[in-house]
């Protein structure tokens, strides 16, 4: 199985209190973990795994429980990928028909990863299991999308829902993982709360980097001269597309030191931050990021790249001037 890279924060997450609270008591026969983000749903599966066949009951990762786990050496324990573009009924009746074998130890656990890609035929065949389960067998079903599961299916499974994550704790964890400040920031405030978004974001190309430039355009932008001196930021001159994203994100940031909150990010960058807060104002702040979304559409648009940025400066600068701070 995955080995977790968020421990703290999935296992911090109502969903999986949720499930540890059963688990102490009485461990359900099915339930649909239900999260957007794939990354957080596999290592959702991999902490429930290892919760209930830790020897110390903690999913302590380094008993030898938990190491066999995680090496996928533990035979009452089966995952279920999608083939292809779908979980075929194939694999579900394979499942299911294990899942009636005697397990070798006191449970058998059955992880279906994108539940909401099986086929009608496979969640009519499963729905058959979930009606008169085996005992001592609980499935659990990850999906992205719940509404593309039965109704029938649905109803027999306890549904954990896993909530965006706060930024904080996206940011926080990715710091454990040896992330820098400023990529930290920038990928926790571009992830809508997911954790493997933003660990994808964190291991691409100089995000931390573009989130300072960024940063630093907007401070720099007080006089019609400054917008020549934007236009050069090298993030910005070499991929727009790829820009704006942070500038957006560097705005929204730069909105919310306004409002009095703060944002994880290096002292260099938040030190721009504050300094961009107090030259631009709330309603100078919203309009930029509308300006953003706009040029963020025309560049899909292809139109040319440079007279879009062009016009996004020049248009920052307006608006800042317009509404005072």
């Amino acid at each position: 199985m995955k080995a977790p890279l968020f421990y703290d924060a999935v296992m911090g997450s109502r969903a999986f209190s949720l499930f540890l609270k059963d688990a102490s008591s009485s461990l359900g026969h099915a339930y649909m973990v239900v999260c957007p983000d794939d990354e957080t749903v596999a290592e959702f599966f991999t902490l429930a795994a290892t919760t209930l066949f830790c020897e110390t009951g903690s999913a302590c990762l380094e008993c030898s429980a938990c190491r066999r786990v995680l090496a996928n050496g533990e035979p009452d324990i089966t995952e279920i990928f999608p083939d292809g573009t779908a979980v075929k009924v194939a694999q579900i009746k394979a499942m299911t028909a294990d899942a009636y074998i005697s397990p070798t130890g006191s449970r058998k656990l059955y992880f279906v990863h994108r539940a909401d890609l099986m086929t009608a035929e496979a969640q009519n065949k499963l729905l058959k299991t979930l009606e008169e389960p085996p005992e001592n067998v609980t499935f659990f079903l990850g999906t992205a999308n719940q509404s593309r599961l039965l109704d029938t299916v649905r109803s027999r499974c306890r549904p954990l829902v896993i909530l965006p994550f706060p930024r904080e704790t996206v940011f926080a964890g990715l710091r454990a993982l040896g992330v820098d400040k400023d990529t930290a920031a920038a990928a926790a405030s571009c992830s809508d709360g997911c954790l493997g978004l933003a660990k994808q974001f964190a291991d691409s190309p100089r995000p931390g980097e573009m989130y300072r430039e960024a940063a630093a355009l907007l401070a720099g932008m007080k006089r019609s001269p400054d917008v020549l001196a934007a236009s050069r930021t090298p993030s910005l001159a070499a991929n727009a597309a790829e820009f704006l994203p942070l500038l957006a994100t560097a705005t929204r940031d730069v909105l919310t030191i306004k409002t009095g909150g703060s944002v994880p990010a290096a002292p260099d960058t938040t030190a721009l931050l504050k300094e961009a807060a107090a030259t631009f104002s709330l309603r100078a702040l919203a309009v930029t990021q509308k300006l953003i979304n706009k040029a963020l559409e025309e560049l899909s648009y292809r139109v040319d790249t440079l007279s879009v940025t062009d016009n996004l400066l020049f248009s920052i600068l307006e608006v800042k001037h317009k509404w005072q701070s």
